[in-house]
C-alpha cells in the first residue's frame, strides 16, 4: 500500500495526534527560532475578534507541501479537510462531535471536491451506515448499514423518488478466496408497486441459487411463498465497500 493510501484510510485518532506532533508543537518552536526548515510550514489562523485558533493547515504526508486544513473552534476539531494528491480539491471530510468524537468521514471517490459517500460512526467509533451518490449528484440513493463493523443489509433508490425500492440482506464470508466479495446476498426484496416498502422477495441459497420467491402484497410482513421462476441462479451482486 502507498504512503498516500494509508494516510487516506487513517484512522481519525491520528489525524488528531497529527495535529499535535507535526503541527502545534512546530508552529510553538518556529515561533521561537529564527531559521525555518525547508518546505511549507504549518500555519495558524485566529478569530481576529475572539482570539480563539479558527484554522490549522498542515502537511499530513511530510512532502514538504501543506495538504490539510483542520478547522478548529478553539481547541475544538471541527472538521478536517485532505487533500492528500494535491490537487487542490478535497478528497476527504472528518467531521467531528461537540465531544470530540467522530461524527462522520466524507469521500470523493474521484478526488475531485465531490462528496459522493459518507460514512456515519457511533459514540463508541464503529461503523454504523455508508451512504452512496451513486450517480455524484449529492443524492444519497444507497445506504449500507453496519453491526460492528460488518455490513448486514443495505437499500437502494433506484427511481430517485427519495424512498427505497430494493433492499439487500448480506452474510459475511470470513474464508472467501482472494479476488471474491467478502459478503454474500442472501435475500432481495423489491417494491414493485411504488408503495415505498418490500413487496417481493427472492431468498437464496448457499450457492446463489433462488431457494424461494416470497411475497408481501399488503404489507403486513407475512411473507408468503411464490412459484421459483424459470431463472435457476441469480448472481451475487458484490457490494461496494466505501469503509475508510
Amino acid at each position: 500500500m502507498s504512503q498516500r493510501a494509508k494516510l487516506y484510510h487513517l484512522p481519525p485518532i491520528v489525524l488528531r495526534k497529527l495535529l499535535i506532533s507535526r503541527v502545534l508543537a512546530p508552529i510553538a518552536i518556529l515561533s521561537a527560532c529564527s531559521s525555518k526548515p525547508a518546505g511549507e510550514q504549518p500555519r495558524a489562523e485566529y478569530d481576529e475578534t475572539t482570539g480563539r485558533l479558527r484554522e490549522i493547515v498542515f502537511d499530513a504526508n511530510k512532502n514538504g507541501k501543506n495538504d490539510t486544513v483542520s478547522y478548529m473552534d478553539g481547541t475544538r476539531i471541527v472538521r478536517i479537510e485532505l487533500d492528500l494528491d494535491e490537487n487542490g480539491k478535497v478528497e476527504r471530510w472528518d467531521f467531528y462531535r461537540p465531544d470530540g468524537k467522530l461524527d462522520k468521514v466524507g469521500l470523493a471517490s474521484q478526488n475531485d471536491g465531490v462528496m459522493d459517500s459518507q460514512a456515519f460512526y457511533t459514540a463508541g467509533g464503529e461503523l454504523q451506515r455508508i451512504e452512496i451518490s451513486t450517480k455524484r449528484d449529492s443524492r444519497f440513493d444507497r445506504t449500507e448499514f453496519y453491526e460492528k463493523n460488518v455490513l448486514v443489509r443495505s437499500q437502494d433508490d433506484a427511481n430517485g423518488d427519495g424512498r427505497p425500492d430494493k433492499w439487500d440482506e448480506y452474510t459475511a464470508r470470513p474464508d472467501h478466496p482472494p479476488g471474491e466479495p467478502a459478503y454474500a446476498i442472501t435475500a432481495t426484496a423489491f417494491d414493485d408497486s411504488g408503495s415505498g416498502r418490500p413487496e417481493r422477495r427472492f431468498v437464496y441459497g448457499p450457492n446463489g441459487s433462488i431457494a424461494r420467491v416470497e411475497a408481501d402484497p399488503d404489507g403486513t410482513s407475512r411473507w408468503q411463498v411464490r412459484p421459483v421462476p424459470p431463472l435457476t441462479r441469480v448472481a451475487a451482486a458484490r457490494p461496494r465497500s466505501r469503509k475508510p
